[in-house]
């Protein structure tokens, strides 16, 4: 049974999840990009002082170049799946979906468990614990578009799952 049947979100609307899985990788594209071009800044010295940034207690000359150099490499790895799904879809062979899921659902993951760092490290800042609620609805949204990406792998399972009729008397 597929999950969802339609793709709505603020920023994507569509009857088919087919065509929101589209967006949503085209969406997971330009994060990438937008978040690549970023970590690139803060490797380079640019600013990186905020509470609610993941390499915010990162050392400029050491802890920052290689946790920044592991996002750099994941998003690249985000990029390439984002596209590897598109064209398995098109294919309809759903193991070339699986890259996404397990990196998106790794990154939803990972936004669980800093939004609970931030709010046990600095609690006692109200501006910690309002980026910790903007974050978890942050990820509220891409586990709605990781629901609808799986109910893409859903039809297909149920398209590719063997029609087997008894021809006994």
């Amino acid at each position: 049974m597929v999950l969802l049947k339609s793709c709505w979100s603020p920023c994507i609307w569509t009857n088919s999840v087919e065509t929101g899985t589209k967006a949503i990788a085209y969406y997971a594209s330009a994060l990438s990009i937008v978040l690549i071009t970023l970590i690139c800044y803060q490797m380079n010295g640019g600013d990186s002082t905020q509470l609610y940034n993941p390499l915010f207690e990162a050392d400029v000359r050491l802890s920052m170049q290689i946790w920044g150099t592991f996002f750099i490499l994941y998003f690249l790895g985000l990029i390439g799946a984002s596209v590897l799904m598109v064209r398995g879809m098109h294919l309809g062979i759903r193991g070339m979906m699986i890259p996404w899921l397990s990196m998106w659902f790794i990154m939803c993951l990972f936004q669980l468990i800093f939004g609970l760092w931030l709010l046990g490290g600095y609690y006692i800042y109200l501006q910690g614990v309002f980026a910790t609620l903007c974050n978890w609805l942050w990820m509220s949204y891409n586990i709605y578009c990781w629901l609808c990406v799986y109910s893409v792998w859903q039809i297909l399972t149920e398209l590719q799952s063997p029609n087997i009729e008894l021809l006994w008397p």
